[in-house]
């Protein structure tokens, strides 16, 4: 599984990323990135963005699966609570972007 995470937004601007392969990292770290996803349902979920709300923390998480391609973007407040824990995880990897 490949993931892709973007973090935009907010007052001031910053933008943040982190890309990964599930292949790639220790199997524990795999296992549990697995788990953080299959638990999150972020997979079955739909995109969703507040309109005409300044300074919101915008999130996209693209993932690659053998079944195919999903890509969802959510802000701070259209993110479903049960993605916050794969949320946590990617932000706490994530690097400023140029």
């Amino acid at each position: 599984m490949k993931i892709k995470f973007r973090q935009s937004g907010g007052y001031a601007g910053l933008r943040m990323g982190y890309d990964l392969d599930t292949n790639l990292l220790p199997i524990e770290e795999a296992a549990e990135l697995q788990s953080l996803v299959q638990g999150s349902g972020v997979v079955q979920s739909q995109s969703s963005r507040s309109e005409n709300a300044a300074d919101l923390i915008n999130y996209e998480i693209t993932i690659e699966t053998k079944e195919g391609t999903r890509q969802i973007a959510f802000d701070d407040l259209t993110l479903p609570e049960s993605i916050i824990p794969l949320l946590d995880y990617l932000q706490s990897h994530a690097k400023p972007l140029r």
